[in-house]
This record gives C-alpha cells, sequence and structure tokens, in this order.
C-alpha cells in the first residue's frame, strides 16, 4: 500500500508540476513542490524512505526534462536522506520543520543547478540569476511547504493507520 501511494504521489506531482503549475508561474517560475514532498516524505518516513523517494521523483524529473540524466535524482536522493537522518525523532505535526528545510535545501538546490547549467556556460550574472530565478522559486515553493506539507503528514497518517489496522487483523489470527 505505501509503495503504491508512494508512486502516485510522484506521478501526481510530476503530472501536476508540468502541466498546471507553469499556468500559475509568478515571475515566470514555478514551484519545486517534489521538494517539499521529498522533504516531507524524509521526515515522516525516515532517511531510507526519504532517499528512495527523493531518487526517484528526481529521477522521473531527469528523464523528462531532457538535461543529463542524474543530476535530479541525485538531489533528491541527498535531500530525502538528509532530511529524514537528523529528524526522526522529532515531532510530526510540528509544520516550522519542514518549513525552515524547505527554505536552505531551495536555496542550495537553485546554487548547485546555477553552479552546473549556468556558470559552466558563461553566465557570470548571478546577482541577475539570484534576484530573477532564486529568489522568487524560493518564495514560492516555501509558500507551498506547510499546506503540502500538512496534506503529507495526513495521508502518511491515514497509511499507518491502516498498516495498523491490517497488522493487528493478521496478528489476531495466530492466537
Amino acid at each position: 500500500m505505501r509503495i503504491a501511494v508512494m508512486s502516485a504521489l510522484i506521478l501526481i506531482n510530476y503530472v501536476l508540476q508540468t502541466s498546471v503549475l507553469p499556468h500559475v508561474a509568478i515571475l515566470g517560475v514555478i514551484p519545486d513542490t517534489a521538494l517539499i514532498f521529498i522533504i516531507g516524505y524524509g521526515i515522516l518516513r525516515g532517511d531510507i524512505e526519504g532517499a528512495i523517494f527523493g531518487f526517484l521523483a528526481g529521477l522521473l524529473q531527469d528523464v523528462f526534462s531532457g538535461g543529463p540524466i542524474g543530476m535530479f535524482a541525485l538531489m533528491g536522493f541527498l535531500i530525502g536522506y538528509i532530511s529524514g537522518k537528523p529528524f526522526r525523532d522529532f515531532f510530526k505535526d510540528n509544520y516550522f520543520l519542514p518549513f525552515i528545510i524547505v527554505l536552505v535545501a531551495i536555496i542550495l538546490q537553485q546554487f548547485v543547478i546555477y553552479v552546473t547549467s549556468f556558470l559552466f556556460l558563461g553566465y557570470l550574472d548571478f546577482t541577475h540569476y539570484a534576484l530573477s530565478i532564486i529568489l522568487p522559486t524560493t518564495i514560492y515553493t516555501v509558500s507551498l511547504s506547510i499546506p503540502l506539507y500538512s496534506l503529507l503528514h495526513f495521508i502518511n497518517g491515514r497509511i499507518e493507520n491502516w498498516e495498523s489496522n491490517r497488522r493487528n487483523l493478521f496478528e489476531g489470527d495466530r492466537e
């Protein structure tokens, strides 16, 4: 069940990010909802599941973006792993934590994209890139972090309840 829901989340997010969100772009940028889901999944499910979720979401983005395959998969893997590792014991209902992690992660991710995609091509005007891409993308993404994390928290709670009920059902059969 968890694998099916995780796969559906990745696919639905990708479809929405490529078809709907470009129509609600602000200043020509769209929010990185995949990053929010990767961080949220890492916080809620731990480092291994966060890394797997991040890798798969990034790989899907790599395959269909037309760019070099592996860059978003690697970033998603690292972000999912890092966001799940130290926050395993934190209170999962704390919505400020994903907000801060998304803020830091989106800035770092956009900087990596600048270095790998623009700096190597000779685009040296970092100030213009920071003001026209990094800042609007950061504000847009961070503004959606709490609502999307609360949605993911709700879905995760439903899955955990379902798994707990199913586990209790099968444990009762043994007795």
